[in-house]
């Protein structure tokens, strides 16, 4: 059985993501993250015993950790006692991810495709996918309110394509930043659906006191 001691877990995988950040899938070895981390050889064979078991653990790390910026920007919002529309906030998360972390990114896209080619590793990203789906309604339920499970997918959706098109392709944003993007489309997905609940509010609501279409909305920062 592998060794359970989380913190080296984490590093190892960590430095995985890094290569293949750098370097892609083919960079991507036992002997490569031993050499990159700094460990005796064998330490990563030690805890993941095969290339698809680092492969599965360096996905659900950086899962974990996009979940862990998510906390961390509603704490910032909280200790300032700041509220936030909710294309404003996804916009956050869109830049703060594409900003401080663009090569975790990348390598959770060459990680997926990986995984898509194999179908045991397709199994394993499937997993992993549908327990981040239910972080994502966990982590954003507001005042009782659960986001549907089609909104979740729909901007889920999106919000994987803003990443692939930033960070493959970004010319063809026009010059507007990732978060300006998510704003300007997610506003177009509120605005007319909060409009016809409550037009004072021109689809501003703020992150914690969202209603009707905008609440169940608020979910989909996560995805």
């Amino acid at each position: 059985m592998p060794p359970s001691n989380q913190p080296r877990r984490d590093k190892l995988t960590d430095v995985a993501a890094e290569l293949v950040a750098m370097h892609g899938l083919h960079g991507l070895s036992h002997r490569a993250v031993d050499e990159a981390a700094e460990v005796p050889r064998g330490t990563t064979s030690n805890y993941f015993r095969s290339r698809e078991a680092l492969v599965a653990a360096t996905v659900q790390r950086i899962v974990d950790l996009h979940f862990a910026l998510i906390t961390e920007l509603r704490a910032q919002y909280a200790a300032a006692d700041r509220t936030v529309s909710v294309p404003d906030f996804l916009g956050d998360v869109v830049d703060h991810a594409l900003t401080r972390f663009p090569g975790r990114y990348l390598a959770m896209l060459e990680l997926a495709l990986e995984c898509a080619r194999k179908p045991d590793m397709r199994q394993e990203l499937d997993r992993i996918t549908d327990d981040a789906m239910r972080l994502t309604r966990d982590a954003h339920r507001v005042n009782d309110c659960e986001p549907s499970q089609d909104d979740i997918e729909l901007l889920g959706t999106f919000y994987n394509g803003v990443l692939f098109t930033s960070l493959v392709m970004p010319h063809t944003l026009g010059g507007r930043s990732p978060g300006e993007i998510t704003r300007s489309m997610v506003r177009k997905v509120l605005e007319p659906s909060a409009a016809q609940l409550s037009p004072a509010t021109n689809g501003a609501t703020a992150v914690g006191r969202p209603t009707g279409r905008q609440r169940a909305s608020a979910g989909q920062s996560g995805s």
